[in-house]
C-alpha cells in the first residue's frame, strides 16, 4: 500500500448476489476507481475502492440486485472517524497540549557551558540573584539586564549570552584571560640551579654569569648572579634574567604489586525508581539510595522533554545496582608503569626540555614489581630565588660611598 492511498484512504467492499461481476462493470462505467478484485466464495467478490467512493459503490450494488457491504476502512479518514467518537482522548490531547504550551514558557532546565574555571555553582548562584532559576517565567525576562548582571557579579566572565528554548536555559560563557603579572624591577633575584647537571650553555640577559659551558653544578648554586658591574667597577644589585641549559640525569623508579582485584559480576541486579518532579524527589523504593558495598551503582534518566521543543520539570530516574565479587589476579603493568614514568619525566624536564637517552629495567619484589628509568635529558636548569639580606649587604659593601652619604 502506498503513502498516498494511505492518506486518502480505502475500503474493502464485498459484493454478494447473482452475477456480482456486473456491479463492477457498472463502477467502470461511472470511473469509480478500484483494485485487487478477488472472489473468496461462491457469488462473492471483494474489491478494493478508494474512502470516497464506498458508500456510493456500496448503494451502486444493492441497486443492482446485490449485497454490498464495506468490511473494513483503512488509512487517515478512517482513523479519524474512529478518534472523533473518543471525547476522553480528545480532552486528555488538548490537556496536554495546554500543559505542553504554558510549561514552556517556563524555565525547566539550566545547561552552562564554555566556564573552565569559573565553577557552574558560582553562576547559577549569579544568575538566581538575577531571577533566573528553575521555574521562573522567562518571558517577562530582559536577557540584556540578565547577561550585563551576571558580569558584573562575576568578574572573571567577559562574555555571555542566554538562550531560552522549550523550558531550556542554554547559557554559554566566555571567560576572562588574566594577563601575566608584569615583572618586577625592583625585586632582586639569583638565577640558582634547581638540579645538578653538566652545563652546556649561559644566556645571561641581565645580571653576572657565573658558571659556564662545562661545569657541573650542583642544587641550589647560583648560575647568575643578581647584580652588575658599571662604570668603574661598582656592582649594584638588579633582577637577573636568562637561562642556563644543562645535561641532567635521572633515575625513577616506580613500584606496581603483581596482583590486582578484579570485579567478578554475580547476576544479581536490583533497579529502584524514582520519580522527579521539579526538587521533589518520591522513591518508589524503601530504604535509603545509597549503594551498598559490593555494588555497582548506575543512573539513568529519563526526562519529559523533547529536545529542541518542550522541556517540563517531570523525570524518571533509575538507579541499577548491580553485585559483584571480588578476586585477586595475576597482573603484568610494565607498560603502564613505562607509560607513567616516561609522562612524569616529561613533565618534570618541561616543554622545552629534551629526552636524550631512555632506558628501562624491572626488578621483583615481594609481592611486587619495580620498574626504574633512567634518562639523560637536556633541560633548562635555572629558577628565580630572591636575593638575601646578606647577598645585598655584600652587594652594597662593594658600592663606594660618597661624602654626601655621610659616615
Amino acid at each position: 500500500m502506498s503513502w498516498a492511498r494511505y492518506v486518502t484512504g480505502w475500503a474493502l467492499l464485498e459484493i454478494s448476489g447473482d452475477r456480482p461481476e456486473r456491479v463492477l462493470d457498472a463502477m467502470a462505467e461511472r470511473n469509480i476507481p478500484f483494485w485487487r478484485p478477488t472472489a473468496p466464495a461462491e457469488l462473492t467478490l471483494t474489491v478494493r475502492v478508494p474512502d470516497r467512493w464506498a458508500e456510493r459503490s456500496a448503494r451502486l450494488a444493492e441497486s443492482m440486485g446485490c449485497a454490498g457491504k464495506i468490511l473494513t476502512s483503512q488509512g487517515l479518514p478512517a482513523l479519524f472517524r474512529r478518534l472523533r467518537r473518543r471525547t476522553m482522548l480528545w480532552v486528555w490531547a488538548t490537556a496536554v497540549a495546554a500543559v505542553l504550551f504554558v510549561g514552556s514558557a517556563f524555565i525547566w532546565q539550566i545547561g552552562i557551558e564554555g566556564n573552565e574555571t569559573i565553577s557552574d555553582r558560582v553562576i547559577l548562584s549569579a544568575l538566581r540573584q538575577c531571577g533566573v532559576d528553575i521555574g521562573t517565567f522567562w518571558p517577562a525576562l530582559s536577557q540584556d539586564q540578565v547577561r550585563n548582571s551576571v558580569i558584573l557579579q562575576v568578574p572573571g566572565i567577559r562574555w555571555m549570552t542566554v538562550t531560552i528554548r522549550g523550558g531550556h536555559a542554554r547559557v554559554i560563557v566566555r571567560e576572562s584571560r588574566i594577563p601575566p603579572w608584569p615583572v618586577q624591577e625592583r625585586e632582586y633575584v639569583n638565577i640558582v640551579a634547581k638540579r645538578a647537571g653538566l652545563v652546556e650553555a649561559v644566556s645571561a640577559q641581565r645580571g653576572t654569569a657565573l658558571t659556564e659551558r662545562g661545569n657541573m653544578v650542583l642544587p641550589g648554586e647560583t648560575l647568575i648572579g643578581g647584580y652588575a658591574t658599571g662604570r668603574g667597577g661598582v656592582q649594584g644589585p638588579v633582577r637577573a634574567m636568562g637561562g642556563v641549559t644543562a645535561r641532567t640525569w635521572y633515575e625513577l623508579t616506580c613500584r606496581t604489586p603483581d596482583t590486582v582485584l578484579e570485579k567478578v559480576y554475580t547476576g544479581r541486579s536490583q533497579s529502584r525508581w524514582t520519580l522527579v518532579i521539579g526538587k521533589i524527589r518520591i522513591n518508589f523504593f524503601k530504604g535509603s539510595s545509597i549503594c551498598p558495598a559490593g555494588c555497582d551503582k548506575i543512573i539513568k534518566n529519563y526526562p519529559l522533554a523533547v529536545e529542541g521543543l518542550f522541556t517540563l520539570p517531570i523525570a524518571l530516574e533509575r538507579a541499577v545496582y548491580t553485585a559483584y565479587d571480588t578476586q585477586a589476579v595475576p597482573a603484568d603493568r610494565r607498560e603502564e608503569m613505562r607509560s607513567v614514568l616516561a609522562d612524569y619525566l616529561a613533565g618534570r624536564i618541561g616543554g622545552d626540555g629534551e629526552i636524550l637517552s631512555a632506558r628501562f629495567s624491572d626488578a621483583a619484589a615481594e609481592g611486587a614489581l619495580d620498574v626504574t628509568l633512567r634518562a639523560e635529558c637536556r633541560e633548562q636548569i635555572g629558577v628565580e630565588v630572591p636575593l638575601t639580606a646578606e647577598d645585598l649587604a655584600r652587594i652594597e659593601e662593594k658600592i663606594p660611598k660618597t661624602e654626601e652619604d655621610g659616615p
